[in-house]
């Protein structure tokens, strides 16, 4: 790393860029703030962590690329490791993330990186869930391939949207906290030449570190150095961050959705209601005078 940059400084971003006129579209973000708030929230290990940071950048992805302000993408990786089940849900490029089991981990691979795969699982499925406020979310899944999850993300775009994808996804941890996150997603659009696509196989050596690469330079920087001799045009660039939509109201609402004999035995039983978001562990805390009030809303 160059010691004379702040790393600090480096804004978790998006950047939209255009390959030869529209050949390639690639999509290329750093994330390490959004990681390292994710770790404040969900105290995970380090492989955890990784995983989850994976998962996060790759959803953020999802997310800018649905155009719609008020559109969601839920990803789910349900994989058969000891981390359990990773949900991850964006709006735009703000994402959230739980897991079933954030606290597992496991030893080094033998090459002294940490077992993402190993802690996802080889085996497993990968959902992505879009709603665009219709009245039926697009729905696409896919096997997991290996579990390190960015040949996984690569599998689903190929399978399920019918996009062949390269796609880099990195988190560099030291001992539970993320150093440098970040990832890279570039597509081959229709009409792509046949040189454009050598060109793109022979460049996906630079994104194998992209977790050291995006922590002390700039991603144009690293951009215009990647794409070369490209073309290479910045559509856009914007801010990607870790923010939970949660609210009381949203509380109260699942309250509600139990019907009155289940607020009842809230009431009789327990005098009162904990409700914890999973994604940004706040809790809310209904009364029984709070409760007494949902259930004059709530049907039978």
């Amino acid at each position: 790393m160059n010691e004379n940059y702040n790393v600090l400084n480096l804004p978790d971003e998006m950047l939209h860029i255009t390959l030869m006129g529209g050949q390639a579209k690639v999509l290329m973000c750093r994330t390490t703030a959004m990681a390292r708030k994710a770790a404040e929230i969900h105290c995970p290990s380090s492989t955890a962590l990784a995983a989850m940071s994976r998962t996060m950048t790759a959803t953020a992805m999802l997310g800018v690329m649905m155009k719609d302000e008020n559109a969601s993408v839920t990803v789910t990786v349900a994989g058969d490791g000891p981390i359990g089940k990773i949900t991850a849900v964006a709006h735009g490029g703000k994402v959230k993330i739980s897991a079933h089991h954030p606290e597992a981990d496991l030893p080094l691979k033998k090459d002294g990186h940490l077992d993402v795969g190993g802690i996802v699982g080889h085996n497993g499925r990968l959902t992505v869930i879009k709603d665009l406020g219709l009245k039926e979310p697009y729905i696409g899944q896919s096997q997991l391939v290996s579990g390190e999850l960015g040949e996984d993300f690569a599998q689903y775009f190929t399978v399920s949207e019918q996009q062949p994808s390269l796609v880099a996804l990195g988190c560099l941890v030291h001992e539970r906290y993320c150093l440098s996150a970040g990832g890279v997603l570039v597509q081959a659009m229709p009409g792509c030449s046949e040189e454009m696509l050598e060109q793109l196989e022979f460049r996906s050596v630079f994104f194998t570190a992209i977790s050291r690469e995006v922590a002390d330079v700039p991603l144009e920087e690293l951009a215009k150095g990647w794409f070369d001799g490209l073309n290479m045009e910045i559509l856009s660039r914007e801010p990607v961050c870790y923010q939970c939509d949660c609210s009381r109201e949203k509380m109260e609402k699942a309250l509600i959705a139990l019907g009155r004999k289940e607020l009842t035995q809230l009431i009789d039983e327990d005098g009162g209601a904990e409700l914890t978001c999973h994604f940004c562990r706040t809790a809310h805390k209904f009364t029984k005078q709070d409760l007494m009030e949902l259930m004059e809303r709530a049907s039978q």
